[in-house]
């Protein structure tokens, strides 16, 4: 099997903020308190599971994340592909935007979708610390 499955996992050190924020969502991904390889097993994990004094972190995939922060929070988050042409080229790129309450943050232009999606959920995570 390939290490592919891992871009789907939130990393370690936003899933450690996110257990800091209170996401405690059962997950099929985790990390032991200080080790950032990412752990996956059949059966799932919430933020407080302890087996042998270690501490493991939930590692949700982005889509659980995302939908906590909706469910929880109120923050809905948008990636959005923009096309453009320059000197007969045409690029792409992506753009994250996060709505809070009819307010929207542009996060800005990333050039593939899964860093917009990081930026994204970072961007959330230091919101929802501020407030």
């Amino acid at each position: 099997m390939t290490e592919n499955y891992k871009k789907d996992f939130v990393p370690h050190e936003p899933s450690l903020a996110l257990k800091e924020l209170g996401f405690d969502e059962p997950c099929f991904g985790y990390y032991k308190e200080n080790i950032k390889e990412l752990y996956k097993e059949f059966y799932c994990y919430n933020s407080d599971y302890v087996d042998y004094n270690e501490l493991y972190i939930a590692a949700p995939i982005f889509s659980q994340a995302f939908r906590w922060f909706r469910e929880k929070h109120q923050l809905d988050t948008s990636i959005n592909t923009v096309y453009f042409k320059y000197n007969d080229t045409l690029s792409r790129e992506y753009n994250g935007v996060i709505n809070d309450k009819s307010v929207f943050t542009n996060i800005g232009f990333y050039d593939t979708y899964e860093e917009a999606e990081l930026a994204c959920l970072k961007n959330l995570i230091e919101i929802v610390k501020n407030k």
